[in-house]
């Protein structure tokens, strides 16, 4: 169980990856060392996964975002594997999840615009030899990324 002073660690380290011990510290109300001592222990105990940079995509010329439904042809070991080594090496999936219903995963792509995703589903996706079919859902607006997780649930 996380205490109130490890919640709010990991509630500022959402916010800003980049916190000095210091701001940490003052930020929850503890001193510094013992801040320090926390954070090596959530880290430690896999609470903090990893730290990252928040990009701005429109600077990246990432104009084009959409979720894709992915059907597999079938659910052997084989085919399964194939698709999640596709999903793992290409830096334009964003996101993958196994879902219920028609579909087995939704993905989140990312592109330059509209016609460099569909190169994308028809070049790389539908040639995989797993794939039955997809169905491809534009994003227009994200009113909420927020990337970060309740801590208090």
């Amino acid at each position: 169980m996380l205490d109130a002073f490890e919640k709010l660690i990991l509630k500022v380290l959402q916010r800003n990856g980049r916190a000095s011990t210091q701001e940490l510290s003052d930020a929850v109300g503890l001193s510094p060392s013992p801040c320090w001592r926390r954070v090596k222990r959530l880290e430690d105990d896999g609470y903090i996964l990893r730290y990252a940079a928040i990009l701005d995509r429109k600077k990246l010329g990432l104009n084009a975002f959409a979720h894709v439904q992915v059907s597999l042809i079938d659910h052997r070991e084989a085919s399964i594997d194939t698709f999640q080594s596709f999903i793992e090496q290409e830096d334009q999936v964003l996101e993958c999840s196994s879902i219920t219903g028609d579909f087995d995963f939704t993905l989140k792509i990312a592109a330059t615009d509209p016609e460099a995703l569909e190169q994308f589903i028809m070049h790389k996706i539908l040639r995989l030899g797993v794939v039955r079919a997809t169905t491809t859902t534009f994003i227009l607006r994200q009113m909420k990324v927020a990337g970060a997780l309740p801590i208090d649930l």
